[in-house]
């Protein structure tokens, strides 16, 4: 759809829901006044970040149509194995999803709304960190930080703590440096959880084998990288003459990596928070 096309439906959506958009404002503002500028203000965003924002909305909807079909698919397997009824094990795969989902509003509801803002762009809708700087104001270094701050918080925990010994972290980190310097997509495939995800400037990718072929563009950097903490986080750091050029931060579970925040460039990379505790 062409920019002024696209701009053009926007408006006449939000003019034709301007009411109930009102008082959701007026709900979250608590002041008549504050709600108005707030729809102003949006009104007024509409051609900035209109494409966005249609992209992370249609994100949601793809995932919830996911969802859907999980549950869905998992009924049929229940009820085929001789299963029926609403208080089968399909009942239970309902509740359970309904309440993963409650819980993660419950946790969306206690953050600031810059949190909020980047971790729902960023993780949820799978913006990359530089269109979602876009949309929060920030930097794509702030907004994967950002993110990554409300999925420790999910998780239950930071990445640097999410193994309690520190010397399974470090072993961990070095298998994924070994696979990384020997270039072997399978042994980095073995550290990987089955459902992991990297996270890089474009965007993310899910899937070991997929994350075993994006952590190819950190491999290459392998040789002169170094084990470090990255804003907290067990990780690596790569080096170009003695210039830091890129760094992941990693999320463990059961001793395998679940979650890869990937950064590149010196800049970026500068603007993280690193310690190197080997000295």
């Amino acid at each position: 759809m062409h920019d002024d096309t696209l701009l053009t439906a926007l408006t006449r959506c939000f003019d034709a829901d301007r009411e109930e958009l009102r008082g959701v404002a007026l709900r979250l503002t608590g002041s008549a006044a504050e709600a108005e500028e707030v729809l102003a203000a949006a009104r007024a965003e509409l051609g900035r970040e209109g494409a966005v924002a249609v992209r992370a909305w249609l994100a949601g909807r793809v995932g919830q149509a996911c969802v859907r079909g999980l549950q869905e698919r998992a009924a049929a397997g229940r009820t085929g194995s001789g299963t029926v009824g609403g208080g089968g094990p399909a009942a239970g795969v309902r509740g359970g999803v309904d309440a993963v989902w409650l819980a993660l509003l419950v946790v969306l509801e206690s953050l600031g709304v810059e949190e909020r803002r980047a971790y729902v762009l960023h993780d949820l809708f799978g913006l990359p960190p530089y269109e979602t700087a876009r949309v929060t104001g920030g930097s794509p270094v702030d907004a994967a930080r950002l993110a990554r701050r409300v999925r420790e918080r999910i998780r239950g925990g930071g990445a640097a703590r999410a193994d309690v010994d520190p010397g399974r972290q470090r072993a961990v980190v070095e298998r994924f440096l070994a696979a990384a310097r020997a270039r072997d997509a399978r042994a980095l495939a073995a550290v990987l959880a089955p459902d992991a995800v990297a996270y890089s400037a474009s965007g993310p990718v899910h899937g070991a084998p997929a994350v075993a072929e994006a952590a190819a563009s950190f491999a290459r950097l392998a040789d002169v990288a170094r084990p470090a903490l990255v804003d907290g986080s067990v990780g690596l750091v790569a080096f170009v003459a003695g210039v830091p050029v890129a760094a992941v931060a990693f999320a463990l579970r059961h001793d395998r990596v679940v979650v890869l925040d990937i950064t590149t460039g010196e800049d970026r990379v500068r603007a993280l928070d690193l310690a190197f505790p080997d000295g």
